[in-house]
C-alpha cells in the first residue's frame, strides 16, 4: 500500500514513531476502539512489527483484552498503537501521523458495532461486519 516511511507522534510531542511499509489502512467501528479514542470509528494503519519504530519517549500501555496491548501517551492520552500479542504486525492510530492524509483506509472493519453517525463515512468503501475476510 505504501513504501517508505512516515513519522508520527502524541498531542504533547512526547511520544514520537516511525513506520514503513504500510499493509494496509482501515476504519474500525468495534466499541473498545470507539472507547479508547473517544471517536466514533477510528482509522488504521497495519504494519509488520518490524517496521513499526518509538523514536521518542515511552508510551503507557493498557491490556484492553485477553492477548491484547493499547499503547498510548501517559501525558496527554493519546492513542497510538493496537497490538496483539499472537500477531506479526501492529496497528498505529492514522490521525497521529504527522501526514494523516498520505494514508487512506480502503475498507471498514467490525460494522456490525457502527454507529449509525458514521454511516456516510469513508462511503463507497467496502464493509465488513467483523474482521475483515480475506
Amino acid at each position: 500500500m505504501w513504501e517508505g516511511s512516515l513519522a508520527g507522534g502524541c498531542l504533547c510531542g512526547r511520544l514520537r514513531y516511525r513506520v514503513r511499509h504500510i499493509e494496509s489502512a482501515y476504519w474500525c467501528h468495534c466499541a473498545m476502539c470507539r472507547r479508547a479514542s473517544g471517536s466514533g470509528a477510528l482509522p488504521w494503519l497495519t504494519v509488520a512489527r518490524a517496521d513499526f519504530e518509538m523514536t521518542a519517549g515511552t508510551p503507557a500501555r493498557f491490556s484492553s483484552s485477553p492477548g491484547v496491548t493499547r499503547l498510548f501517551c501517559g501525558h496527554c492520552g493519546s492513542p497510538i498503537l493496537f497490538d496483539m500479542a499472537k500477531e506479526a504486525a501492529v496497528d498505529v492510530t492514522v490521525g497521529t501521523l504527522d501526514d494523516p492524509d498520505a494514508v487512506t483506509p480502503t475498507h471498514h472493519i467490525w460494522t456490525q458495532s457502527a454507529l449509525e453517525m458514521t454511516a456516510g463515512l469513508g462511503a463507497g468503501l467496502p464493509r465488513h461486519k467483523a474482521e475483515r475476510e480475506n
